[in-house]
C-alpha cells in the first residue's frame, strides 16, 4: 500500500496541496500586474484549481481509480434534491449561529475588509470571483478533504465518527479564521456525514456550494434579504423554523433512502 493511502500519508499530501496552491498563487500576484479588475478574482479561480493538481498527479501515477479514490461517484436524482432541501435549512441556521457569535465576539475589522474581496461591480469580475468561490471551491476542497482525506482516514482507522470529527477539524483549522472556526467546523462535520453516508462527495458538494454562494449573495445583493430573510439582525424565525424542517425532512428521507444501501 502506498504511503499516501495512510493516515500521516494523507495529512501530509493535503498540507502540500494547500501549500503549493498558495505559494503559486502568490507568486502569480508578485509577478505580475494586479491592476486588472479580473486579475486577482482569476488567481481565486487559479488557486482553487491547483489544490487538486498534485493530488490528481500523485494519484494517477499509482494507478488507482481516480473516481472511487475521491469519492467522485454518481447518486440518484432524489439523493441531490433531498441535498440541496437540508442544505438550505442547514445554511440558514449557520447564518443564525454567526449571527449570534457576533453578539458574543465582535468580529474584527480585517473580516469586514475579507468580505470586500467578494463584493465587485464589474460584471466579468462578478462572475469570476462567483466561479471561483462557490462551484470551484465546493468541489476542489470536497476533493481534497471529503474524498480523499477523510476516506483515508475511514479505511485507517476503521472508526467513521472519528475520521469525521478529525477531518472536519483540520478542514476547520486550514482555513486560518478562527473567527469562523465553529462554524467551518460543524458544516465540515454534516459535510463528512453526506459524504459517507452516499459515498460521495457531490451531496456535501452542494451542501459547500450553498453555503458560499449565500455569502457571495449577501456581500454583492445584501439589501435583497432584508425584510423578508433578516429580522432585527438575526435570521427570520419564520425562515429558521421552515429551515429546520427542511433539515429534518431532508435527513429522514436521506437516511431511509440510503439505510438499504448500507446494510447491503
Amino acid at each position: 500500500m502506498s504511503v499516501i493511502f495512510t493516515a500521516r500519508g494523507a495529512f501530509i499530501l493535503v498540507t502540500l496541496s494547500l501549500l503549493f496552491s498558495g505559494f503559486l498563487t502568490s507568486a502569480l500576484i508578485l509577478l505580475f500586474d494586479p491592476a486588472g479588475q479580473a486579475f486577482l478574482p482569476s488567481t481565486l479561480i487559479v488557486g482553487e484549481l491547483l489544490l487538486v493538481v498534485p493530488l490528481i498527479v500523485i494519484l494517477t501515477r499509482n494507478t488507482v481509480n481516480l473516481g472511487e479514490t475521491l469519492r467522485i461517484n454518481p447518486v440518484s436524482r432524489r439523493t441531490l434534491l433531498l441535498s440541496v432541501l437540508l442544505s438550505c435549512g442547514i445554511v440558514a441556521w449557520a447564518d443564525e449561529l454567526e449571527r449570534i457569535i457576533a453578539l458574543i465576539i465582535p468580529p474584527p475589522q480585517w473580516l469586514d475588509q475579507l468580505g470586500q474581496f467578494l463584493r465587485v461591480e464589474d460584471p466579468l469580475s462578478l462572475t469570476l470571483i462567483f466561479i471561483g468561490a462557490v462551484p470551484l471551491a465546493a468541489f476542489s476542497e470536497e476533493v481534497l478533504f471529503r474524498g480523499f482525506l477523510q476516506q483515508v482516514l475511514e479505511k485507517q482507522w476503521k472508526d467513521v465518527t472519528r475520521a469525521v470529527l478529525v477531518g472536519s477539524l483540520f478542514f476547520a483549522f486550514v482555513h486560518l479564521i478562527p473567527y469562523w472556526a465553529i462554524q467551518i467546523y460543524l458544516l465540515g462535520v454534516i459535510m463528512g456525514y453526506l459524504a459517507w453516508i452516499t459515498n460521495s462527495i457531490f451531496p456535501s458538494m452542494i451542501l459547500h456550494g450553498i453555503n458560499n454562494g449565500i455569502a457571495f449573495s449577501f456581500a454583492n445583493w445584501g439589501d435583497f434579504f432584508e425584510g423578508w430573510y433578516t429580522w432585527n439582525g438575526h435570521v427570520s424565525p419564520l425562515i429558521l423554523a421552515i429551515g429546520t424542517t427542511m433539515t429534518i425532512i431532508g435527513f429522514k428521507q436521506l437516511n431511509r433512502t440510503l439505510t438499504p444501501v448500507l446494510e447491503s
